[in-house]
């Protein structure tokens, strides 16, 4: 797909999911539960092992089912690895330019993270599609939708504690996109180890179910 129609899906369906398994098997198993609860935009961060072997197999067995991007991507050789595997997504937890640029260079969202009003400035200037706003929860919902002021059409995805307590909070004042951790935000760390995969899809289904009522206007907890 395009880099806009990502964008578009990425705004539409609003919730990523992010997942460091210990092992590729263990990663793919609990992202193929996850699809199974509807979940649809996911992150293969670097730091999980052979993450351009899941992103190429989830991109292959999914096709356009689902949006597979690689985070945790620190380097341009990470970047450009996890492009030739397919990710449709550059993601990471800092702004450095080689990686914002290889990604712009290849035609694929880009989402630095950034913390301060300045790294802001600097990855739009860069060409950076959208903002990882991280960790968010040391700044909240205000200071997203305080920097729409001075950058009127940025595009903030706050990540880092994004529950289902608060992710309205951040919606309601212009999140584009929010990003939560399997593990950690959706607690899912034991059935992860255990293969629980029934709790995988019941709790991937209950944050999709969630996300609909909030974009739609219902209460989301």
């Amino acid at each position: 797909m395009s880099k806009q129609t990502n964008l578009a899906r990425l705004h539409e369906e609003w919730l990523v999911l992010i997942l460091r398994g210990d092992t590729p098997q263990q990663t793919e198993d609990t992202f193929e539960a996850l699809v199974e609860g509807g979940a649809t935009l996911l992150e293969v961060p670097f730091t999980t092992p052979g993450a351009c072997d899941v992103i190429r197999r989830l991109r292959e067995r999914h096709g356009g089912r689902v949006m597979v991007s690689a985070g945790t991507v620190t380097t341009a050789e990470q970047a450009r690895a996890a492009i030739d595997s397919g990710a449709e997504g550059i993601v990471s937890p800092n702004l450095h330019a080689p990686v914002v640029e290889a990604a712009v260079e290849a035609g694929v969202l880009s989402a630095p993270g950034c913390f301060t009003p300045s790294e802001i400035a600097d990855a739009m200037r860069m060409g950076a599609d959208v903002i990882k706003l991280f960790p968010c929860d040391m700044v909240g919902p205000r200071f997203v939708y305080f920097m729409q002021g001075p950058y009127p059409g940025v595009r903030i995805m706050p990540a880092g504690s994004i529950l289902l307590e608060n992710m309205e909070s951040y919606y309601a004042v212009g999140a584009f996109a929010g990003v939560a951790g399997v593990t950690t935000e959706l607690a899912l760390s034991e059935a992860v180890q255990d293969r629980d995969f029934a709790t995988i899809t019941a709790c991937a289904r209950r944050w999709v179910s969630a996300v609909r009522a909030m974009k739609s206007g219902g209460k989301t907890a």
